[in-house]
């Protein structure tokens, strides 16, 4: 159980570092932003898609504890 949960934190860690550095501001080499930010919008952001990240976290967690009960109830059946 202990290395799952290892793993899992330096999973999310990198993840965390992985979408900070993928946020930075793209520029192309002539200087302008690079498209795909939403019209209005300051140059060099992605635009916004209403995906709340906190509520698939929840369920990931969610599913993740009940795939552990599920496996640990099928060991001591056996």
């Amino acid at each position: 159980m202990r290395r799952i949960f290892v793993l899992l934190v330096v999973t999310a860690t990198a993840l965390v570092v992985a979408s900070g550095a993928a946020a930075d501001a793209l520029t192309c080499g002539h200087g302008s932003s690079c498209g795909g930010a939403a019209p209005g919008a300051p140059p060099g952001t992605l635009p916004f898609t209403g995906l709340d990240l906190a509520g698939g976290a929840v369920i990931a967690a969610l599913l993740l504890a009940s795939g552990t009960v599920l496996r640990r109830a099928g060991r001591r059946r056996q």
